[in-house]
């Protein structure tokens, strides 16, 4: 498998990871084989990259997910009505002013929808999904799913709450804040829904970050922590961050006595499993990175945006050569070639197995399988995107 960008496509690849759209539907199955049609389909959706894998590939390799294909659909699909339920109410406040909006919060209707049996209620059983699932592994995917334009915001959430809940786990999390955990990933943006496109820049950030929070805080009185993932999860550690410019402790325990308020550590969590799927699915204004650079970024901003301990358990936690992904190696005997990797060691998440493809040429040879622990003198990196 490799991950393209879409305009490099050609008809006669092979899908490698299946495709869905913003309703949680499938567009085009793994092992479709892809047509000029499919391609400008694609194109028009919105599309930025896509797995390919080619006819002759003589290493298949089984690609992880951090959720079952079938769950990760029902769980976009789920999410895709909430948000979809809470549009049609608050799609006419779109470009109102803060006072306007605020105003807003207090009418019957937007409390209908924030009450008990409304939209965000179902959260808490896409969250459970994604738990269920999550919580039997020991180590994530590493991989991001393919998002399109009308998919991308849905996509992202669920991408960012099942990392979100490893790292909870790690640091020991109980179940109720594994929960909260959960939920708050899963609608950490919920705020852009009061968004207008031409907010752009800061802007935008202050105001989903504090349009989501005075939405949920209102949802569930019980649950304090939650809504303040909206509010917090742009936040830095070193203070620069918004609305709030709050300064982090890089640590994991809270000190409550400081009368300066800190960010949630829930919210810190988001932060850094946020931070990370933008990286390798391309955010608004950055091109997407391969997975040995995401992590290579995230450790170089730990302690100054990213609160460093959380990072630190996060790198415990994901692949830096994910199963599935296609690899250069750059010392040793096989210098220049091509190889896939085929088995991840969860102690030795850096030296993966891999299954030689083709020559420094790119002629396929008859595959090879190293194991990157016992063959120290062999370096590799993920092949560019």
């Amino acid at each position: 498998m490799r991950l393209i960008r879409l305009k490099a496509a050609k008809p006669g690849m092979i899908i490698a990871r299946e495709i869905m759209d913003g309703a949680g539907r499938v567009l085009l199955q793994e092992g479709v084989v892809l047509t000029k049609g499919y391609i400008r389909g694609l194109e028009a959706k919105g599309y930025q990259h896509i797995a390919i894998r080619d006819a002759n590939d003589n290493a298949p390799v089984p690609i992880d997910e951090d959720v079952p294909p079938g769950v990760y659909a029902q769980a976009v699909q789920g999410l895709r009505r909430v948000y979809d339920d809470l549009g049609e109410e608050i799609r006419p406040l779109q470009g109102r002013t803060a006072k306007e909006i605020g105003n807003a919060f207090d009418s019957d209707s937007i409390k209908a929808l924030t009450g008990e049996g409304g939209p965000l209620e179902h959260v808490q059983e896409v969250a459970e999904q994604i738990l269920r699932h999550v919580l039997t592994r020991d180590t994530l995917a590493g991989l991001t799913s393919i998002k399109g334009s009308d998919s991308h915001l849905f996509s992202h959430s669920v991408d960012v709450c099942a990392v979100s809940i490893m790292i909870g786990r790690l640091l020991g999390l109980g179940n109720t804040q594994l929960h909260q955990l959960a939920a708050g990933a899963l609608l950490h943006d919920i705020g852009k829904l009061f968004l207008t496109a031409g907010v752009t820049g800061a802007s935008r950030v202050i105001q989903h970050t504090k349009l989501g929070y005075r939405l949920l805080k209102q949802s569930d009185k019980r649950d304090v922590l939650a809504p303040h993932v909206a509010y917090e999860h742009h936040e830095h550690q070193d203070g620069s961050g918004l609305p709030r410019g709050l300064r982090g402790s890089n640590t994991i325990t809270r000190d409550r006595s400081k009368m300066t308020p800190v960010p949630t550590l829930i919210a810190e969590i988001v932060a850094v499993a946020n931070a990370y799927d933008n990286l390798l699915s391309g955010a608004e204004t950055q091109e997407a990175v391969t997975t040995d650079i995401a992590l290579k970024i995230l450790a170089r901003t730990a302690g100054k945006i990213l609160n460093r301990s959380i990072v630190m358990t996060f790198l415990r936690a994901v692949p830096v050569y994910p199963q599935g992904a296609e690899v250069l190696i750059q010392s040793g005997k096989y210098r220049g070639y091509t190889a896939v990797v085929g088995h991840v060691h969860p102690e030795a998440l850096d030296r993966p197995v891999i299954v030689v493809t083709k020559d420094n040429k790119g002629k396929r040879v008859e595959q090879e399988q190293i194991d990157l622990l016992e063959d120290e003198g062999i370096a590799i990196r993920c092949k560019s995107l």
